[in-house]
């Protein structure tokens, strides 16, 4: 799902961009008001996640195409859409910057339809269908079953809009381009649903007080343990499953190839960790671990991020002094 520089026009570009930057902004200003210190390491924790989750793409069944995790759903659930937005809003800057994995002229796109779509309009929608059920525990995962989906589709609609609107679109079939987009990230969706009511199912089971209801944030206690454990678990996967994900185009690179849109492609050169691989030696030169080293390098650099973003928007200016009085 990961837009390439040159798709889009520089006018949707410029405009995506503006859009997620105000939606960006926005959540910084709410996590100032609502985030707790203790929900500070939680960020990192699914952000590193989430990271390491999309390095590994699954295959769709009988087709050349693979998908991966988008994350939207499953952040916004555990920490809320705002933090949810900032969590994904760092992967996919990290993974633009250092990897390659998405233009930087397109950045502003990617983060609108994986970010603010995703967790945003994820959330809205796993809150509504709480709120419809009676917002009792069991249903936290069909909803979020529903949103995951939905956010897939949402995403893949986004995008063609997004394209329609981009003064290179004339030349391409529109209604084609559509209806594999909404095909492929139909059955993508599932993956997106199976993933994050697994992870949900687990994190229910165990420490349902992480999880946010419509209504209230959640009543964290301690995460210390959970947040070891997440970040542990996200490590595992980048080291060990990433190496091993299939190598089939995902949704828009497939389709991207199909319509022709891979003419438009403008690729970046002279990165060093191009296509999460850390360059290593002759002797030691093996794509698996090149690529378990990039993952592992990847997954600590979000999660640092997170939490230096975390920190930095629960920093507060010190109060004026009454009365004339003069700071110490």
């Amino acid at each position: 799902m990961h837009i390439r520089d040159g798709i889009l026009s520089p006018e949707v570009c410029a405009a995506a961009s503006l859009l997620s930057l105000g939606a960006v902004g926005y959540s910084l200003r709410q996590l100032r008001v609502d985030l707790e210190d203790r929900a500070v390491p939680l960020t990192g924790m699914l952000a590193a996640v989430v990271f390491a989750g999309q390095m590994v793409n699954f295959p769709l069944i009988g087709l050349p195409v693979s998908g991966h995790l988008l994350g939207g759903v499953l952040a916004a659930v555990i920490l809320g859409p705002w933090a949810g937005c900032l969590a994904i809003t760092l992967v996919l800057l990290v993974q633009a910057v250092l990897f390659n994995d998405g233009g930087l002229m397109s950045l502003g796109a990617n983060i609108l339809n994986m970010a603010v779509v995703g967790a945003w309009g994820g959330y809205a929608v796993y809150a509504l269908i709480r709120r419809c059920l009676g917002n009792a525990p069991f249903t936290a995962i069909p909803a979020a079953i529903a949103a995951a989906w939905l956010s897939v589709l949402s995403a893949a609609a986004v995008f063609c809009l997004e394209f329609a609107c981009s003064s290179n679109s004339k030349d391409f079939s529109l209604s084609g381009i559509f209806t594999l987009m909404v095909l492929y990230h139909a059955l993508i969706g599932i993956g997106e649903a199976f993933i994050t009511g697994s992870v949900l199912g687990f994190v229910l089971a165990r420490r349902p007080d992480l999880i946010t209801t419509p209504t209230s944030k959640s009543a964290t206690t301690s995460v210390g343990q959970a947040v070891v454990a997440g970040l542990v678990a996200a490590l595992a996967v980048a080291a060990f499953l990433a190496p091993f994900k299939s190598e089939e185009p995902d949704g828009l690179d497939k389709v991207a190839q199909m319509k022709g849109l891979d003419v438009l492609q403008v690729e970046r050169d002279g990165l060093i960790l191009n296509d999460y691989e850390v360059p290593l030696p002759a002797p030691l030169e093996w794509s698996a671990a090149a690529t378990s080293l990039a993952g592992i390098l990847g997954t600590c650099v979000v999660f640092a991020m997170a939490i230096a973003l975390g920190k930095a928007a629960r920093w507060k200016l010190p109060e004026p002094v009454a009365d004339g009085g003069h700071a110490a």
